[in-house]
């Protein structure tokens, strides 16, 4: 663990009470009194253990009613629980709503405290004033977002901009703006990034400037918003704003942008691919084409902040024959938005010289995927898929990527 994390963690277990001692304090003749927390005694690892938390807590001694009402709904509802506790749940309206100090008390509930350490929070509560009330956009808000979990495969994007052109584009004028109420103000942002992140489509882009800039006018921006903006210009390729923003806004901690730049000319829609430089410490991706069409090849979309990414990495360089196929006929690709993570990808590359990560410069660099899940194995033959492995079990999958590669005559 990075010794700066190891510093937040220590200083948010610092301020964390053994128990009870944080709270929302409530005036009453002229004295703030706290609110005692009920922290169970070990976390929540289950929907059953989940309800009755909810059912014997008053809601002034839970930290889940820091949330506003639709927030705490969202971020509930995104629980997902497995065998040994709880696998997995959506961070964007505690990064909105809470600050990192108390989203660590929250996320204790459930033993899950670690991930508020470098959480893209906001950096001071939110004042006692602020409106709490569900504007007319947050309705909107949860329909967007349940036709992005409901769509299948690619009409993901289609259903995401269909939501948004009926209920967010009639809000995107200057007018209608600033007319806004702060709260919905803030929603039509993250409808706006959210819409470009599923698609990359530069009128999202446009929106998301505007937006941003209507926050600044109202002195509303915060870190998630910073932050949220700066991944936005990168995924757009615009390094120089991202940089400028970053010096804008010091409370995104972020390491400074990289440059891009491309050596070819490359046309639209053609599949190409950002490579980190090999051996040298420059902040720097180039971009280079990327021929999906050789006669035979392996495409595996995968992921830095993947660990089962990271085990299949591990296992097939383990093999020396399966570890020289793929450094010659392999190419391991993460996802356009993680062109943010430049040093992931670098620190990557350095620990997996033979199975080095190029970042899509956009979705036509990957024309076979219909949903980003990672890793996935292609195998191709002339750019005709002939065969995919999903997943990377506890097992791990070298019989069928062995049987992959038979298939497009790379092994016998």
């Amino acid at each position: 663990m990075p010794y700066t994390t190891i510093g937040r963690l220590l200083f948010l277990l610092a301020l964390a009470p053994p128990f009870a001692a944080l709270a929302a304090p409530t005036p009453d003749d002229g004295v703030t009194r706290n609110a005692t927390l009920a922290m169970p005694a070990k976390p929540i690892t289950s929907r059953a253990e989940l309800n009755a938390y909810l059912r014997d807590t008053p809601p002034a001694n839970s930290p889940l009613n820091w949330l506003t009402p639709g927030a705490r709904r969202r971020f509930l509802d995104s629980l997902v629980y497995r065998e040994h506790g709880l696998g997995g749940m959506s961070l964007a309206d505690l990064r909105y709503e809470l600050t990192r100090e108390q989203a660590y008390t929250l996320l204790r509930l459930f033993g899950a405290q670690d991930y508020a350490v470098d959480l893209d929070a906001l950096t001071t509560p939110r004042p006692a004033t602020h409106d709490d009330a569900a504007g007319t956009l947050e309705a909107a808000y949860d329909r967007l977002l349940a036709a992005a979990e409901h769509a299948e495969g690619g009409a993901q994007g289609q259903a995401i901009s269909h939501s948004y052109a009926a209920e967010f584009a009639p809000a995107q004028t200057d007018a209608r703006r600033h007319a806004l109420g702060d709260r919905d103000a803030e929603f039509l942002f993250r409808a706006a990034e959210l819409a470009f992140r599923a698609t990359g489509q530069p009128g999202y882009l446009a929106d998301l400037r505007r937006d941003f800039a209507e926050l600044e006018r109202r002195h509303r921006v915060d870190r998630p918003h910073a932050s949220d903006f700066h991944d936005a210009l990168l995924v757009a390729h615009r390094d120089d704003e991202a940089r400028a923003l970053l010096a804008a806004y010091p409370v995104v901690e972020r390491s400074p942008p990289p440059s891009m730049r491309s050596f070819s000319r490359i046309r639209n829609g053609q599949p190409s691919l950002w490579v980190v430089t090999p051996g040298t410490r420059k902040r720097e991706l180039v971009r280079f084409r990327f021929n999906i069409r050789a006669p035979a090849q392996v495409i595996v979309l995968a992921s830095t902040a993947c660990h089962f990414s990271a085990n299949a990495a591990r296992d097939i360089e383990a093999d020396p024959l399966l570890r020289d196929l793929f450094r010659e006929y392999g190419q391991w690709v993460a996802p356009p938005g993680e062109v943010t993570a430049f040093d992931a990808v670098r620190e990557w590359n350095e620990a997996h010289p033979a199975l080095r990560l190029g970042i899509a410069y956009d979705d036509a660099a990957l024309p076979m995927v219909e949903r980003v899940e990672t890793p996935v194995f292609y195998f191709l033959d002339h750019g005709t898929v002939v065969d995919t492995v999903v997943g990377w079990p506890p097992g791990g999958n070298l019989d069928a990527i062995r049987r992959g590669l038979r298939k497009i005559d790379l092994l016998r």
